[in-house]
């Protein structure tokens, strides 16, 4: 992980927040505020000893959570580019129904962690992984985390 591609990640996660907050994401309301992400070297730090495990699976909030942070929220992909694994998050958008705040597919649950309203910090792992065919396994660490079960990502207007 470097500076490069640490600013890579938390630009593009604050760009998705800023189209939600401004109703310019299709089929998705406008949101009353969406706080704009800082980098946390503590959730950047749990995402990269997972992405270094190289699996495709999530950790348990337990082995993620840092002081500050009782629930911790992660996004999980495999991509050969890091801007990518926003990519893929971002697009289950098309899953998500904000009115029934529910799901037409088993994964969108990384869209509303994307655009949770109260989550303030982000930190990112990142791998190179030889037995991935998409070689690199990016993790992203939410806190305060999102998709929380019954609540909607954010107010809206």
């Amino acid at each position: 992980m470097n500076d490069t591609i640490r600013g890579q990640l938390l630009t593009m996660h604050n760009v998705v927040r800023q189209l939600a907050m401004y109703g310019l994401i299709p089929g998705q309301p406008k949101a009353v505020y969406m706080n704009p992400l800082r980098w946390n070297m503590e959730l950047e730090k749990k995402a990269q000893n997972l992405s270094d495990q190289c699996k495709s699976e999530h950790d348990k909030n337990d082995e993620r959570r840092i002081q500050g942070f009782q629930y911790v929220g992660q996004t999980w992909a495999g991509a050969y580019k890091v801007e990518r694994a926003v990519q893929l998050w971002f697009s289950e958008v098309a899953y998500y129904n904000f009115t029934t705040n529910k799901c037409s597919s088993t994964t969108c649950g990384n869209y509303p962690q994307l655009v949770w309203e109260n989550t303030t910090d982000v930190g990112c792992g990142v791998t190179n992984c030889r037995n991935f065919k998409t070689k690199l396994v990016i993790v992203c660490n939410y806190g305060p985390g999102g998709d929380v079960f019954g609540q909607r990502p954010y107010r809206t207007v």
